[in-house]
């Protein structure tokens, strides 16, 4: 009996002991993005079967300057007011989308529905939870204008009332999965793998190249629950546009760091063939984009195959005998340190950096602005390496008579940049190839 007692008063003290305990903490799950209810109006078109035509009347276009970010967020926003697949009320009938296409849009009816041909209806949809790949640069060099754009569209999609953007934070590694090459063509599976996690119904990706004194920006809107781009856009937008970040984007654009992608042309590169004038008589230089070799591994790389002639031609006797890899394009280069390029030669050279400056009127007998440039050598041998340039290393370079002009060292008015081979530093005749990639500044 007495065994039994204590037997008892122990499963009593048990039972207390866990009543008391503390309840495991359980894991808080993800709070979903809220969405908000945004309405359209619209009128049916067509009835054929289950399938029905709308044609919707979307608002008006954002009411801000017109400048290439605006442009490209009013694409988005006109593109993305229905998703391929997706499924919402029209009245009362359930109904899915099949095609959208400008203002019509294709759905089709799950069960028999009251509407005629030419009834006007208001369609709730629920703002769309949109995922923003960072932008790529794939023609230039200047990254803070990849972000802006994507900033500034970030920014002008929430105030639209239409969108919840994924939060950066939550992104994570999810989206470097996500690669769309020049073909434009993506993984479905691992977009709708990235939608599931995200609890995005769209990922925007977009690319930057410079054209010129434009940026040609393309964005691509995928669909998660198909995984396939479900519209593309495509503007040509000023590069002045962006003064918040004006100096960063005049000082990189137009560099194609390693002429993987791209036409070096657009870029801004000179490209072609040149047979005597600046090289001298019996000298050539031709510059084209080698598909064969480039440093660190890169495919391609920019090559000039040059000679240097036995004399100066008669009207540019004031002229060095030079070949030149030139890039004339205007910079403000006031906030940049350096040149820094990957170089090899079929032999070692002597080779020049030239950067010329816009300067005064010539003694006020020409409209023409005269320039002058600031130069050093450096040299380039028969195995890729690095070469960096400190801007204030250069030194004010002069022509064959010494002649120096009276212009100011001033960055910010880059006109041209140029790395040549010229009669300074190498001796009439050397002819040979150089080749030239990763060209940045730093």
């Amino acid at each position: 009996m007495k065994k039994l007692n204590i037997l008892i008063g122990m499963m009593i003290w048990t039972t207390l002991c866990i009543g008391c305990a503390t309840p495991p903490e359980t894991k808080k799950e993800v709070e979903p993005i809220k969405r908000g209810v945004f309405s359209l109006p619209a009128e049916v078109e067509k009835i054929e079967g289950d399938v029905i035509t709308l044609r919707i009347e979307k608002p008006a276009s954002l009411k801000t300057d017109a400048k290439l970010t605006v442009a490209l967020a009013q694409g988005v926003i006109d593109t993305c007011y229905f998703l391929e697949g997706k499924e919402f009320l029209l009245n009362r009938t359930r109904v899915k989308v099949l095609r959208v296409s400008g203002n019509q849009v294709q759905v089709k009816a799950f069960e028999k529905t009251a509407l005629a041909v030419g009834d006007r209806v208001t369609i709730p949809l629920e703002k769309k939870i949109i995922a923003i790949k960072d932008f790529e640069v794939i023609v230039g060099s200047s990254k803070d204008a990849a972000r802006y754009i994507q900033e500034e569209i970030t920014s002008l999609l929430v105030d639209s009332g239409q969108f919840s953007v994924v939060e950066r934070a939550k992104l994570g590694t999810i989206l470097e999965e996500i690669q769309l090459g020049q073909s434009g063509a993506i993984d479905p599976a691992t977009v709708q793998k990235a939608g599931k996690l995200l609890g995005a119904e769209i990922i925007l990706i977009g690319t930057l190249a410079a054209a010129g004194e434009e940026w040609n920006v393309n964005l691509r809107l995928v669909n998660t629950e198909t995984g396939l781009i479900a519209a593309a856009i495509h503007k040509l937008g000023p590069m002045h546009e962006f003064s918040a970040v004006a100096g960063s984007i005049r000082a990189y654009h137009n560099i194609d760091g390693s002429f993987e992608s791209g036409d070096p042309i657009e870029a801004g590169w000179q490209m072609g063939r040149l047979v005597e004038r600046n090289t001298g008589v019996g000298g050539y230089e031709r510059i084209y984009l080698d598909s064969k070799q480039g440093a660190n591994g890169t495919k391609q790389s920019l090559a000039m195959a040059f000679k240097l002639g036995s004399q100066r031609i008669p009207e540019l006797q004031n002229n060095w005998i030079s070949a030149k890899i030139r890039t004339p394009i205007s910079r403000a280069l006031d906030e940049i340190k350096g040149d820094k390029i990957s170089t090899k030669g079929s032999d070692d050279f002597a080779f020049w950096l030239d950067i010329a400056i816009e300067g005064a009127l010539r003694d006020g007998k020409s409209d023409r602005p005269i320039s002058w440039w600031w130069t050093r050598k450096f040299p380039i041998t028969k195995e890729w390496q690095e070469v960096r340039i400190p801007f204030n290393s250069l030194i004010q370079g002069g022509d064959p008579k010494g002649q120096k002009a009276n212009i100011p060292f001033d960055l910010r008015k880059v006109i041209m940049i140029s790395w040549s081979a010229a009669e300074s530093a190498l001796p009439r005749g050397t002819e040979g190839t150089v080749w030239l990639d990763e060209v940045s500044f730093y």
